[in-house]
């Protein structure tokens, strides 16, 4: 039956492709908008992500990585003290301003890391070294925001104003974008607080490290009984960062809807392609019912043709959901095409040519004979 379904489908060609890119359309539309969900996510976290740090301390109350008060200069030396910890690094993200060439106000976001992060901080470079940002006063922007920020490229060496304090670009990312789509900013932590008008020894995030995993719980529960300062797990923190920014902010929401109504949309699409396919072979199931096909052969008909269609249909569609993942890049945008997003691509695609085919195979079973003659 295998055989008769297939030569089947491929024999009326207009119904055939009509099918194909019907499918394909709502397996790309699953997998775009499942991708740039993930990717918006990706982006809410993505500093925390790249950091190194079993725990996080910041200051009670903190709930995402883009709000939260100054940690004094003392609480290192007591994170540090504590007998679980390896190492404790600082980290500064603050809401900035610069000052572009024309006299023109941005906000940008400064991150300043500790000088034993330079290795992954910042990440994706596209113009200078790691190096490059040890000079005093030196900055990091991404190259999609430099025509914003009104910087030339290449842009290495141009002055930037960030609270009206003179630096230098001494390197440039690429890739690296907020979810609030405010620049990013990066600077060794001396020059972050110098541009901040912080204090030495000021920071926003404390990053420790554990000597053992089994001590995280104690050292969480000695730090949330200090009063005014708390600690957070790494992957803790970024469930809570993505939490906020895509369930409980508004862009998040809209974000979740839309993924959600292209999903739906696949869903009518793929329902209504295999339906009208079906249909139009009525007549010739009917004759093999007539000649003795039973209704496990009719039924497998349908199934082969769905199931054809729904394996054609999503590898087109991650051929063109990776077109559409460089596309989106070269917009400023994050689409996501990850093993998940291509497992939930193919789940929903196969789960609906599924019901689909079996509603319809419902229709032929119901048959009658006379449906040759009609």
């Amino acid at each position: 039956m295998m055989n008769v379904a297939l030569r089947t489908l491929f024999h009326e060609r207009g119904k055939f492709v009509a099918a194909l890119l019907g499918v394909c359309f709502a397996a790309t539309l699953v997998l775009a908008q499942s991708g740039l969900y993930f990717g918006f996510k990706g982006m809410s976290t993505t500093v925390i992500s790249h950091l190194r740090g079993d725990v996080w301390v910041m200051a009670k109350g903190t709930q995402l990585f883009d709000s939260a008060d100054r940690v004094s200069a003392g609480a290192a030396e007591a994170v540090a003290a504590h007998p679980c910890v390896r190492g404790v690094r600082s980290l500064i993200m603050s809401w900035a301003t610069l000052r572009k060439p024309s006299g023109a106000v941005d906000n940008v976001q400064l991150i300043g890391f500790a000088r034993d992060d330079l290795d992954v901080v910042p990440w994706s470079l596209a113009d200078g070294l790691p190096a490059d940002l040890h000079a005093p006063m030196r900055v990091a922007v991404d190259r999609w925001d430099l025509p914003r920020l009104e910087l030339g490229d290449p842009a290495i060496g141009a002055p930037v104003e960030v609270n009206d304090v003179r630096a230098y670009v001494g390197a440039v990312t690429t890739g690296i974008r907020a979810f609030t789509v405010v620049p990013f900013v990066f600077a060794e932590a001396t020059s972050a607080r110098a541009l901040n008008g912080m204090a030495e020894g000021q920071s926003t995030y404390l990053l420790a490290d554990m000597n053992d995993a089994v001590c995280e719980r104690d050292f969480v529960a000695w730090i949330g009984g200090s009063g005014d300062l708390q600690a957070v797990p790494q992957k803790e923190f970024e469930r809570m960062t993505a939490d906020y920014w895509m369930t409980r902010s508004g862009a998040g929401g809209a974000l979740g809807f839309s993924a959600l109504l292209g999903l739906l949309v696949g869903v009518i699409v793929v329902g209504q392609t295999l339906y009208s396919l079906v249909g139009g072979h009525l007549r010739e199931l009917a004759t093999w019912r007539t000649m003795g096909a039973t209704s496990r052969e009719l039924l497998s008909f349908v199934l082969w043709q769905a199931g054809f269609l729904a394996v054609a249909g999503t590898m087109l569609a991650i051929g063109l959901a990776v077109a559409l993942r460089e596309a989106a890049t070269l917009g400023g945008l994050s689409l996501v095409v990850s093993t998940y997003t291509l497992l939930l691509g193919f789940g929903s695609t196969f789960t609906t040519c599924g019901l689909s085919a079996l509603i319809s195979g419902l229709r032929v079973l119901r048959l009658e004979p006379a449906e040759v003659f009609k």
